[in-house]
Protein backbone atom coordinates (compact mmCIF):
# COMPACT_ATOMS: atom_id res chain seq x y z
CA UNK A 1 0.00 0.00 0.00
CA UNK A 2 1.43 3.37 -1.02
CA UNK A 3 1.28 6.10 1.63
CA UNK A 4 1.30 9.81 0.82
CA UNK A 5 1.89 11.85 3.99
CA UNK A 6 2.44 15.47 4.90
CA UNK A 7 5.13 15.07 7.59
CA UNK A 8 7.78 12.51 8.59
CA UNK A 9 5.87 11.98 11.87
CA UNK A 10 2.78 10.99 9.93
CA UNK A 11 4.76 8.50 7.84
CA UNK A 12 6.05 6.88 11.04
CA UNK A 13 2.63 6.85 12.70
CA UNK A 14 1.11 4.64 9.99
CA UNK A 15 4.12 2.32 9.94
CA UNK A 16 5.33 3.20 6.44
CA UNK A 17 8.84 2.17 5.47
CA UNK A 18 11.35 3.51 2.94
CA UNK A 19 9.92 7.04 3.06
CA UNK A 20 11.21 9.60 0.59
CA UNK A 21 10.53 13.28 0.27
CA UNK A 22 8.94 14.61 -2.90
CA UNK A 23 7.86 18.01 -4.14
CA UNK A 24 4.19 18.87 -4.46
CA UNK A 25 4.54 18.67 -8.26
CA UNK A 26 5.69 15.05 -7.93
CA UNK A 27 2.56 13.81 -6.18
CA UNK A 28 1.25 10.86 -8.27
CA UNK A 29 -1.33 12.13 -10.81
CA UNK A 30 -4.14 9.92 -9.50
CA UNK A 31 -3.69 11.37 -6.01
CA UNK A 32 -3.29 15.04 -6.88
CA UNK A 33 -6.97 16.00 -6.58
CA UNK A 34 -7.45 14.15 -3.28
CA UNK A 35 -4.16 15.55 -1.95
CA UNK A 36 -5.25 19.12 -2.63
CA UNK A 37 -8.51 18.50 -0.78
CA UNK A 38 -7.10 16.65 2.23
CA UNK A 39 -3.61 17.97 2.96
CA UNK A 40 -3.07 20.82 5.40
CA UNK A 41 -0.45 22.34 3.09
CA UNK A 42 -0.96 20.77 -0.35
CA UNK A 43 1.66 23.02 -1.99
CA UNK A 44 4.41 21.90 0.39
CA UNK A 45 6.63 18.83 0.07
CA UNK A 46 5.16 15.41 0.80
CA UNK A 47 6.54 12.06 1.91
CA UNK A 48 5.90 8.77 0.11
CA UNK A 49 6.31 5.38 1.77
CA UNK A 50 4.95 1.85 1.74
CA UNK A 51 2.98 -0.18 4.28
CA UNK A 52 2.98 -3.97 4.10
CA UNK A 53 0.04 -5.92 5.49
CA UNK A 54 0.89 -9.16 7.32
CA UNK A 55 -2.25 -10.59 5.76
CA UNK A 56 -3.22 -11.12 2.14
CA UNK A 57 -4.55 -7.75 1.05
CA UNK A 58 -7.48 -7.63 -1.35
CA UNK A 59 -6.26 -4.32 -2.80
CA UNK A 60 -2.43 -4.44 -2.76
CA UNK A 61 -2.06 -1.31 -4.92
CA UNK A 62 -4.34 0.92 -2.88
CA UNK A 63 -3.37 4.40 -1.77
CA UNK A 64 -3.51 5.94 1.70
CA UNK A 65 -3.33 9.69 2.29
CA UNK A 66 -2.18 10.40 5.85
CA UNK A 67 -2.14 13.88 7.38
CA UNK A 68 -0.90 14.98 10.78
CA UNK A 69 -3.75 17.40 11.36
CA UNK A 70 -6.91 17.55 9.28
CA UNK A 71 -8.15 21.03 8.44
CA UNK A 72 -11.74 19.78 8.50
CA UNK A 73 -13.82 16.67 8.04
CA UNK A 74 -12.13 14.27 5.64
CA UNK A 75 -15.46 12.52 5.18
CA UNK A 76 -17.07 15.78 4.06
CA UNK A 77 -14.11 16.56 1.76
CA UNK A 78 -14.39 13.20 0.01
CA UNK A 79 -18.16 13.51 -0.18
CA UNK A 80 -17.80 16.86 -1.92
CA UNK A 81 -15.18 15.37 -4.24
CA UNK A 82 -17.63 12.68 -5.34
CA UNK A 83 -20.40 15.21 -5.85
CA UNK A 84 -18.15 17.35 -8.03
CA UNK A 85 -17.05 14.41 -10.18
CA UNK A 86 -13.44 14.47 -8.97
CA UNK A 87 -11.09 11.83 -10.33
CA UNK A 88 -10.40 9.74 -7.23
CA UNK A 89 -8.48 6.44 -7.33
CA UNK A 90 -10.42 3.28 -6.51
CA UNK A 91 -10.35 2.28 -2.83
CA UNK A 92 -8.72 5.51 -1.68
CA UNK A 93 -8.24 5.67 2.10
CA UNK A 94 -7.27 8.64 4.24
CA UNK A 95 -6.22 9.02 7.86
CA UNK A 96 -5.82 12.02 10.16
CA UNK A 97 -3.76 11.80 13.34
CA UNK A 98 -5.84 14.63 14.78
CA UNK A 99 -8.14 17.45 13.69
CA UNK A 100 -11.26 19.50 14.27
CA UNK A 101 -14.53 19.97 12.45
CA UNK A 102 -15.21 16.27 12.00
CA UNK A 103 -18.81 15.16 11.54
CA UNK A 104 -20.53 12.01 12.71
CA UNK A 105 -23.97 10.53 12.30
CA UNK A 106 -26.63 13.17 11.57
CA UNK A 107 -23.98 15.88 11.37
CA UNK A 108 -22.87 15.87 15.02
CA UNK A 109 -19.44 17.51 15.37
CA UNK A 110 -16.43 16.01 17.13
CA UNK A 111 -12.66 16.44 17.33
CA UNK A 112 -10.10 13.83 16.32
CA UNK A 113 -7.72 13.17 19.23
CA UNK A 114 -4.12 12.14 18.64
CA UNK A 115 -3.48 8.47 19.31
CA UNK A 116 -6.92 7.41 18.11
CA UNK A 117 -7.88 6.01 14.70
CA UNK A 118 -9.71 8.29 12.27
CA UNK A 119 -10.06 6.93 8.75
CA UNK A 120 -12.20 7.22 5.64
CA UNK A 121 -12.50 5.01 2.57
CA UNK A 122 -14.14 5.67 -0.78
CA UNK A 123 -14.78 2.61 -2.94
CA UNK A 124 -16.41 1.97 -6.31
CA UNK A 125 -19.10 -0.72 -5.99
CA UNK A 126 -21.84 -0.55 -8.71
CA UNK A 127 -24.70 -2.28 -6.85
CA UNK A 128 -28.45 -1.80 -6.49
CA UNK A 129 -29.28 1.21 -4.32
CA UNK A 130 -32.43 -0.36 -2.87
CA UNK A 131 -30.99 -3.79 -2.11
CA UNK A 132 -27.70 -2.59 -0.64
CA UNK A 133 -28.78 -0.04 1.97
CA UNK A 134 -28.57 -2.36 4.97
CA UNK A 135 -25.43 -4.08 3.70
CA UNK A 136 -23.56 -0.80 3.30
CA UNK A 137 -24.66 0.22 6.80
CA UNK A 138 -23.39 -3.06 8.25
CA UNK A 139 -20.13 -3.09 6.27
CA UNK A 140 -18.04 -0.56 8.27
CA UNK A 141 -19.31 -1.77 11.65
CA UNK A 142 -18.48 -5.40 10.88
CA UNK A 143 -15.08 -4.48 9.43
CA UNK A 144 -14.24 -2.46 12.55
CA UNK A 145 -15.07 -5.15 15.11
CA UNK A 146 -13.25 -7.76 13.01
CA UNK A 147 -10.17 -5.53 12.78
CA UNK A 148 -10.05 -4.90 16.54
CA UNK A 149 -10.34 -8.61 17.23
CA UNK A 150 -7.68 -9.50 14.67
CA UNK A 151 -5.21 -6.79 15.70
CA UNK A 152 -5.54 -7.90 19.34
CA UNK A 153 -4.91 -11.54 18.51
CA UNK A 154 -8.50 -12.42 19.40
CA UNK A 155 -8.21 -11.09 22.95
CA UNK A 156 -10.56 -8.11 22.45
CA UNK A 157 -14.06 -8.79 21.10
CA UNK A 158 -16.19 -5.64 20.74
CA UNK A 159 -19.85 -5.63 19.77
CA UNK A 160 -22.22 -3.44 17.78
CA UNK A 161 -25.00 -1.40 19.35
CA UNK A 162 -27.71 -0.62 16.82
CA UNK A 163 -27.15 0.87 14.51
CA UNK A 164 -23.51 1.95 14.26
CA UNK A 165 -21.86 2.23 17.70
CA UNK A 166 -18.82 0.06 18.46
CA UNK A 167 -18.99 -1.07 22.09
CA UNK A 168 -16.71 -2.74 24.62
CA UNK A 169 -17.53 -3.45 28.28
CA UNK A 170 -20.54 -1.14 28.21
CA UNK A 171 -18.59 1.77 26.74
CA UNK A 172 -18.67 3.29 23.28
CA UNK A 173 -15.19 2.96 21.80
CA UNK A 174 -16.01 3.93 18.23
CA UNK A 175 -18.54 4.81 15.61
CA UNK A 176 -19.00 4.45 11.87
CA UNK A 177 -20.79 6.41 9.19
CA UNK A 178 -21.47 5.73 5.53
CA UNK A 179 -22.84 7.58 2.52
CA UNK A 180 -23.43 6.62 -1.08
CA UNK A 181 -23.35 8.15 -4.51
CA UNK A 182 -26.33 6.92 -6.52
CA UNK A 183 -26.61 7.10 -10.31
CA UNK A 184 -29.67 5.65 -12.08
CA UNK A 185 -30.71 3.60 -9.02
CA UNK A 186 -27.22 2.09 -8.72
CA UNK A 187 -24.70 2.86 -5.99
CA UNK A 188 -21.56 3.88 -7.86
CA UNK A 189 -19.45 4.65 -4.77
CA UNK A 190 -19.69 4.06 -1.04
CA UNK A 191 -17.96 6.46 1.35
CA UNK A 192 -17.12 5.19 4.82
CA UNK A 193 -15.91 7.03 7.92
CA UNK A 194 -14.65 5.26 11.05
CA UNK A 195 -13.42 6.53 14.39
CA UNK A 196 -11.99 4.28 17.12
CA UNK A 197 -10.82 5.46 20.55
CA UNK A 198 -7.52 3.64 20.83
CA UNK A 199 -5.49 5.60 23.40
CA UNK A 200 -7.97 8.07 24.86
CA UNK A 201 -11.69 8.69 25.11
CA UNK A 202 -13.14 12.11 24.33
CA UNK A 203 -14.46 14.17 27.23
CA UNK A 204 -18.24 14.26 26.91
CA UNK A 205 -20.98 15.23 29.33
CA UNK A 206 -22.27 12.18 31.21
CA UNK A 207 -25.82 11.20 30.28
CA UNK A 208 -27.37 8.11 31.95
CA UNK A 209 -29.31 7.42 28.75
CA UNK A 210 -26.16 7.30 26.61
CA UNK A 211 -23.29 4.81 26.89
CA UNK A 212 -20.14 6.43 28.31
CA UNK A 213 -17.15 6.86 26.01
CA UNK A 214 -14.16 4.62 26.54
CA UNK A 215 -10.89 3.66 24.88
CA UNK A 216 -9.26 0.36 24.00
CA UNK A 217 -6.27 1.13 26.22
CA UNK A 218 -8.52 1.89 29.18
CA UNK A 219 -10.86 -1.07 28.79
CA UNK A 220 -8.63 -3.79 27.34
CA UNK A 221 -5.29 -2.95 28.97
CA UNK A 222 -2.39 -5.01 27.65
CA UNK A 223 -4.69 -6.79 25.20
CA UNK A 224 -5.48 -3.54 23.39
CA UNK A 225 -4.04 -3.36 19.88
CA UNK A 226 -1.60 -0.58 19.02
CA UNK A 227 -2.65 2.10 16.56
CA UNK A 228 -0.49 1.04 13.61
CA UNK A 229 -1.44 -2.68 13.47
CA UNK A 230 -5.08 -1.75 14.06
CA UNK A 231 -4.93 0.67 11.12
CA UNK A 232 -3.49 -1.98 8.81
CA UNK A 233 -6.01 -4.58 9.99
CA UNK A 234 -8.93 -2.19 9.52
CA UNK A 235 -7.96 -1.27 5.96
CA UNK A 236 -7.54 -4.97 5.21
CA UNK A 237 -10.97 -5.83 6.65
CA UNK A 238 -12.58 -2.96 4.74
CA UNK A 239 -11.02 -4.29 1.53
CA UNK A 240 -12.41 -7.75 2.22
CA UNK A 241 -15.88 -6.49 3.03
CA UNK A 242 -16.03 -4.27 -0.06
CA UNK A 243 -14.85 -7.17 -2.22
CA UNK A 244 -17.64 -9.32 -0.77
CA UNK A 245 -20.26 -6.70 -1.62
CA UNK A 246 -18.93 -6.42 -5.15
CA UNK A 247 -19.00 -10.18 -5.66
CA UNK A 248 -22.32 -11.02 -3.97
CA UNK A 249 -25.34 -9.52 -2.27
CA UNK A 250 -23.40 -9.03 0.97
CA UNK A 251 -25.73 -11.30 2.93
CA UNK A 252 -22.81 -12.68 4.93
CA UNK A 253 -22.15 -9.18 6.26
CA UNK A 254 -25.71 -8.99 7.61
CA UNK A 255 -25.19 -12.33 9.37
CA UNK A 256 -21.88 -11.10 10.78
CA UNK A 257 -23.62 -7.94 12.02
CA UNK A 258 -26.27 -10.09 13.76
CA UNK A 259 -23.61 -12.20 15.48
CA UNK A 260 -21.92 -9.09 16.85
CA UNK A 261 -25.14 -7.28 17.72
CA UNK A 262 -25.60 -6.37 21.38
CA UNK A 263 -29.33 -5.67 21.20
CA UNK A 264 -31.06 -8.97 20.35
CA UNK A 265 -32.71 -10.31 23.50
CA UNK A 266 -32.09 -7.05 25.39
CA UNK A 267 -34.54 -4.45 26.69
CA UNK A 268 -34.12 -1.19 24.82
CA UNK A 269 -35.58 2.27 24.47
CA UNK A 270 -35.59 3.98 21.08
CA UNK A 271 -36.00 7.71 20.54
CA UNK A 272 -36.82 9.24 17.15
CA UNK A 273 -33.79 10.54 15.25
CA UNK A 274 -35.13 14.08 15.60
CA UNK A 275 -34.73 13.84 19.41
CA UNK A 276 -30.93 13.91 19.44
CA UNK A 277 -30.73 14.75 23.15
CA UNK A 278 -33.30 12.15 24.31
CA UNK A 279 -35.27 15.04 25.82
CA UNK A 280 -38.71 13.52 25.37
CA UNK A 281 -40.15 10.10 26.03
CA UNK A 282 -38.87 7.19 23.93
CA UNK A 283 -41.11 6.22 21.04
CA UNK A 284 -40.55 2.50 21.65
CA UNK A 285 -39.59 0.48 24.72
CA UNK A 286 -39.32 -3.28 24.72
CA UNK A 287 -37.23 -6.40 24.22
CA UNK A 288 -35.62 -6.94 20.84
CA UNK A 289 -36.88 -10.21 19.42
CA UNK A 290 -35.01 -10.15 16.12
CA UNK A 291 -32.87 -8.10 13.78
CA UNK A 292 -34.25 -8.26 10.24
CA UNK A 293 -32.22 -8.44 7.04
CA UNK A 294 -32.79 -4.71 6.52
CA UNK A 295 -31.42 -4.13 10.07
CA UNK A 296 -34.81 -3.05 11.40
CA UNK A 297 -35.78 -4.24 14.89
CA UNK A 298 -38.67 -6.46 15.94
CA UNK A 299 -39.79 -5.75 19.51
CA UNK A 300 -41.73 -8.36 21.46
CA UNK A 301 -44.14 -5.78 22.86
CA UNK A 302 -44.93 -4.01 19.57
CA UNK A 303 -46.29 -4.97 16.17
CA UNK A 304 -44.49 -2.08 14.50
CA UNK A 305 -40.98 -2.60 13.16
CA UNK A 306 -38.36 -0.05 14.24
CA UNK A 307 -36.29 1.03 11.24
CA UNK A 308 -34.53 4.11 12.61
CA UNK A 309 -33.88 5.95 15.84
CA UNK A 310 -31.44 6.40 18.71
CA UNK A 311 -31.25 3.33 20.93
CA UNK A 312 -30.34 2.93 24.59
CA UNK A 313 -29.83 -0.42 26.32
CA UNK A 314 -31.95 -0.72 29.46
CA UNK A 315 -30.38 -3.87 30.92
Amino acid sequence: MIVLADTPATVAAVGAHAPRRIGSDDVPPLLQDAWRRLAQRPDSDAWVGMVDSPHTAITPGRALIAVERARGSQFAALQEALRSGADLPDDLACIALEGDGFRGQRGRSWSALRGNLHTCLVARVDISAVASQAVLTALPAVATVRAIERASGGRVRPGIKWVNDIMLAGHKIGGVISATQVIAERVSHVLIGIGVNVHQAPQVARDPRVAPAGSLDELAGEAAPALTPLTVALLDELDRAVAEVRASDGGALIEAYRRRSLVVGRRVAVWPVTDAEHAGEPRWTGTVRALRDDLSLELMEHEAVVSSGRLTLLD
